[in-house]
Formats: C-alpha cells, structure tokens, sequence
C-alpha cells in the first residue's frame, strides 16, 4: 500500500488511502461511506476507483484478501519463452506470475505492468526505474533480476523466484526470538548498504517486501519506488495509494521528498526489527491518516515495555533506527549491520542509551506544530502588549487607593476573560486547518484554563473579609499555578511548555509574598510570555515550511563506490 506525501493534503488521496486501508482489512467501503456530505469530492473517489477496478481487471484479477491466495486465472498472457503457471501477486501498478523460464527449465517470477500494453508513460517509467534500480544490484539478500523484455507493447521483468512467501505472511502478531530478529535484520541491512553504495535507496521497505527462502534467507525486492543519487525524479501511479505508512519514515510522512535517503531505509529496516520483537509495527492507527501522525509527532514505545524478555542492546539499536531525525539515526545501514553483529558476538555496540539528559532534552525540544500555526503566532504577537500596557495604565490611576486590590483584580480579569476568548474565536480558521484532535485538545484546555480562572476568581473574593481587601490579591498566585498547570496540559505539543509551566510555579511562590506588586508582576509575565510563545511558534512554523536542502541529513554520503 502506498500513501502521498500528508503534505498535499489532497482529499482524494487521502480517501483512497482510507478505502485501500479497510480493503487489507476484508471491509470495501462504498464512495458514499467514505464521503457522505461532499458530493463532488464523493464522484472523484468512485472514479478513482472505478479506474483501479479496470486495471485490475484488465487480466482478471481476482481480489486477494488478507491470508488468501489467489487463485489461477483461465488466461495468461503470451510471453515468449516462459509458460506463466499462476498469479503469485499484484499491486496498483504491477502483476507478478509464477513462469518457467523454457530454455533454462527454471522457475522465475514474472513482473508486468498490470495496465499491459495500454500503460501510461509514468507506468511505464516507475517499471523501468525499477528494472534499472534492481539490475545495479547483485547481492544475495536482494532478488535477482533475470531478464528485462517486451512482449506485445507490454514490458516485463523476470526476475529470482523466492519459494517460501513474504515475511508478512509469516508475522502473525507473535515475538520472534530476539537472536533470530537480530539475524534477520542483519541480513536486510547488508543488502540495504549494498543499495546504498550504489546510490540507491528503496523508500518502501517492509514485510510485505521481503521475500524468504526455504532456508530462511531474506531477498529483498519490489524496488518500483527507489530513489537514485543521479535522479530526483518519483514515479508514481495516478491514483495508486503511494507508500506504507507503518514502515514511513517521518520525512517521508511529512512529503520531504529531499530529505528522503539513506537514513529513511534505516528508520525502515527499524521498524521491521521492531515488529519481530514486540510482534507489532510501533505505529498503527485506526486509519491510514492517524498512522501518518503518529509516525509524524509520537515516539515509539520501547520494545521492553512490551515484551520485557527483549535484550536490552536489540532495544537500543531498534530505537536508534527509529529517531525522528534522520541525522540522530545510524549514519549508515553498514553501522546498524556492525552494532546488530555485535549483539549477536555478545559483544559492545556503539550506539548509546539515553542518558536521563538526553531524554529531558529530547522532551523539551519537541514539538508538533507546523506552517499552519503561523496564523495563530501572528495573533499572539500582536496582543502580546496589551496586558502590560493595559496594567501600567491602571496602576498609574489606581496606586495607593484604597480600592486598588479590586480595580487591579478587576483590570486583569477583565483583560484575560476578553483577550483568550478573542484568540480562540479570531484563530478558528486556523484551528480548522489543523488535525481534530490537536484542535480539540487545544480549545479543551484554554477552555478549562478560563473556568478554573474563573473558578478562582470566585472562591477568592467568596473568601476576602471586607476589612481586609488586600488579601484578594491572592488571587494572583492562584492564578498563576491555574495557569502553570494549563500549560504543562500542552507540554504534549511542545517540551518549552513544561519550561513555561515550570517558571509559573515558581513565580507563583513570588507572587505570595509580595502581592502588592503581583498584578505588575503578572502583567509582564504575561506579555512575555506570549511574545515568546509568537516568536517561537513563528520560527516552527517557518521552518516546517523550508524546503528541505538536500545536502542536509539524510543525504547520500559521498563515496567512490557509485553507479
């Protein structure tokens, strides 16, 4: 299965993504289930699928579902020099028949592009980018290809036949030994540098893709989507569902094309060590588009909080693999091999564990927005100056009355029962743009942030006898810990809140002690604050929206070895 890069955001896409997703799953899902109340957008789905329909049907295919096989067809198509004996698989694009290859009398497997003669140029040019990509390679744990011809108008590959299924057939959600996984990945790895040494990177690594021998030896295979040094060009299919998105890369989910290399097959080669030792992918939403963010913003659980026996070396290399950037992961696939024989020799590997260091750092330098929030910065920035402003104009009227404690109490709530309320309601349009549960999150805690202010407010002037106002001042410091704890409710979207959170309880024990100047104090707090939070937001946001240099992580490491 394959997925466009999230940052197109066309719909269409995205519900094929969703109907191919539930098709895996034995569900078919109409045009009107997966688009109810857009009626145009609901006739360019059942188009797309209508078009997928005819394809396969152009050698009548039968539908594979999950565990079955397909069944032999009636007719073949001719090819010269090999009798086609069943359908073994096939895809958006392609078919792939078992054939006996006459003149040698030995068993291949048979690649067409499944639209034959009627393929379309980009058909036809992901087919040959794959032949080119597959003929550079000559490694054991990489499919060999056998011949490359045409028959009919209609291209062909005969490429190694591997007799003992996928490795996905054999995953059935249970661990394998750890020492086996080791093996396993080890090998993969080999090949994976083989790739890349010649300047080619696969960019769909998974089970479903790697083929087993009888004796266990893993091929890779289905190079359709590799990437080469010397071109930047993508094929794609119109309409196919691009991309595997347990097995994606973040830079992958995140439509960096450039940023796409080496480091992306490692982060692969992770997540399929991942899967053999907990018996599951670490990311696997309830449809294709939740698997994409969760690929995008979470980090994986270790493996040994799913299956304690794992080794604790195995875990550090799987999560290595599986850095979200690409520059933290192993430089190359050749140094996860050298770390994997390592854990197998019994002896030291060089990657490192975190360091409790390492994981607060890494806790608060993250964060999950992107461009989309640049209409909300914008807006922070621009009300930034009003709570200090608007406190210097009360303070100079109302310093030494004896109804400051009030009109100081009355001026801030006044300001932030207005001011919060205005950001959410003016920032709708960008809240819409984002996903919906980072969106409800986000007003479920301003939200509860104003009723607990509120709340507060309420309990503290309840509390204040009449002859002593000045302890309504108290409100202030409760406010500021109401405040610390809204923020750290949004630590799960960027670590600098629990800084922010962590400051505010801290003046809150200030605030206690000298509450006379609290509503000063608070007022440059918060005008701070929030040009802080627009600068910063402003500067993610900018930077999600770079095209990445390709020269930057990721890229292909320079060598003699090359194509």
């Amino acid at each position: 299965m394959h997925v466009a890069p999230v940052e197109n955001k066309d719909p269409v896409l995205e519900l094929l993504a969703e109907w191919e997703a539930e098709r895996q799953a034995g569900r078919t899902l109409s045009p009107e289930e997966l688009c109810p109340d857009d009626p145009e957008l609901r006739s360019r789905v059942a188009a797309r699928i209508a078009r997928r329909a005819k394809l396969q049907a152009v050698f009548d295919l039968p539908t594979i579902g999950p565990g079955e096989t397909a069944a032999p067809l009636a007719n073949f198509p001719q090819v010269d020099g090999y009798e086609i004996l069943e359908v073994i698989g096939h895809g958006g694009m392609g078919v792939v028949y078992k054939a006996r290859q006459q003149g040698l009398n030995r068993l291949v497997a048979l690649k067409m592009v499944l639209a034959g003669a009627s393929a379309s140029p980009q058909d036809l040019a992901r087919f040959r980018a794959e032949a080119e990509a597959v003929a550079q390679l000559q490694h054991p744990s990489i499919v060999q290809i056998f011949e490359i011809g045409e028959q009919g108008g209609c291209p062909y590959l005969a490429l190694e036949y591997v007799d003992g299924g996928s490795l996905a057939e054999h995953l059935d959600g249970t661990p394998v030994a750890p020492r086996q996984a080791a093996e396993l990945v080890l090998a993969l790895a080999r090949a994976v540098d083989h790739a890349h040494e010649r300047g080619i990177v696969h960019r769909d690594l998974k089970p479903a893709n790697v083929l087993l021998q009888a004796d266990g030896t893993p091929k890779i295979t289905d190079f359709g989507l590799a990437k080469r040094r010397e071109s930047e060009q993508i094929h794609t299919l119109t309409g196919a569902i691009l991309g595997s998105p347990s097995y994606m890369a973040p830079e992958q989910a995140s439509g960096k094309a450039s940023d796409i290399g080496p480091a992306t097959d490692v982060y692969a080669l992770g997540v399929v060590l991942y899967e053999l030792l907990t018996g599951r992918p670490p990311f696997k939403g309830a449809s294709v588009i939740e698997t994409i963010e969760q690929v995008r913003e979470n980090d994986p659980v270790p493996p040994r909080f799913l299956q304690p026996k794992t080794p604790r070396d195995l875990e550090t290399i799987c999560l290595k693999c599986l850095e979200k950037r690409p520059s933290r992961r192993y430089p190359s696939a050749a140094a996860l091999a050298a770390d994997l024989r390592a854990v197998l020799d019994d002896e030291p590997i060089h990657a490192q564990s975190l360091t409790l260091f390492d994981q607060v750092a890494r806790t608060i330098g993250h964060h999950g927005f992107d461009a989309r929030f640049r209409g909300i910065a914008r807006r922070i920035l621009l009300i930034a100056p009003i709570p200090l402003g608007l406190h210097l104009v009360a303070y100079l009227l109302f310093a030494g009355r004896p109804y400051y404690p009030q009109a100081m109490v009355a001026t801030t709530a006044v300001m932030m029962f207005t001011l919060v309320p205005l950001l959410l309601i003016t920032g709708t349009p960008t809240l819409r743009t984002i996903p919906a549960w980072q969106r409800r999150h986000f007003v479920t805690v301003w939200v509860g942030h104003l009723v607990a202010m509120a709340v507060v407010l309420i309990v503290v002037m309840v509390s204040t006898p009449p002859a002593n106002p000045h302890l309504l001042l108290m409100v202030y410091p409760l406010w500021a810990v109401t405040a610390a704890t809204s923020f750290l409710a949004h630590a799960t979207e960027a670590g600098m809140y629990y800084l922010i959170g962590a400051a505010l309880f801290a003046v809150a024990i200030g605030l206690a002690l000298v509450p006379v100047w609290a509503p000063l104090a608070i007022a440059v707090i918060m005008t701070a604050n929030m040009l802080f939070q627009g600068f910063y937001l402003q500067r993610m946001a900018r930077a999600a929206a770079t095209p990445a240099d390709p020269r930057r992580e990721g890229a292909f490491p320079s060598t003699k070895r090359g194509v």
